[in-house]
């Protein structure tokens, strides 16, 4: 199912619901089956705990070539310290998840609706990531405020994630 397209189709998480295993081969884990006809996932549980750099090399070896993960960052950094005073969680964060090697597709730092843009603290934030990470980071604001941060965001780069309901569409931040 893999292709070389430059677009990763996938879901967030690889869990397999027991009524969708006959779509899905029979053997191996979770993660094998799943990766046999998804290019992509999320790894959601990044967000909540920090995963061994064992757990990530053992995800990465598990899949094809051509998968790609998309690792959260973790909410200590992105709702606890709302981006700030953050570099060692930062670079510990990194360390982890860079043991997914050329798997790891992009992070994706999901920013609770409470946290309006600081243009300084975003900045500040932006800059200690790509000091340490050159790959690809998608942000997912969901303060309305965050729509001013394209001039900031694109010289980066740091790319928005399209959810389905943002939150500030609905007028509640």
């Amino acid at each position: 199912m893999i292709s070389d397209s430059p677009i990763f189709l996938g879901t967030a998480g690889w869990s397999l619901p027991r009524e969708h295993w006959a779509a899905f081969a029979s053997e191996g884990s979770q993660l094998q089956r799943y990766a046999g006809r998804f290019a992509a996932v999320e790894i959601n549980s990044s967000f909540y705990r920090p995963h061994r750099p064992a757990t990530y090399v053992k995800w990465a070896e598990s899949v094809p070539a051509a998968f790609r993960f998309c690792v959260k960052v973790p909410k200590q950094i992105t709702h606890e310290r709302r981006l700030v005073d953050c570099d060692e969680l930062l670079a510990r964060f990194l360390s982890e998840c860079g043991e997914l090697g050329e798997k790891l597709g992009c992070l994706l730092l999901q920013l609770p609706p409470s946290l309006a843009l600081d243009p300084a603290s975003a900045a500040r934030f932006v800059e200690a990531l790509r000091a340490r990470h050159e790959g690809p980071v998608v942000i997912e604001p969901r303060h309305r405020s965050w729509l001013d941060a394209e001039t900031l965001l694109g010289s980066v780069p740091v790319s928005y994630a399209s959810a389905p309901e943002p939150v500030f569409a609905r007028g509640k931040a």
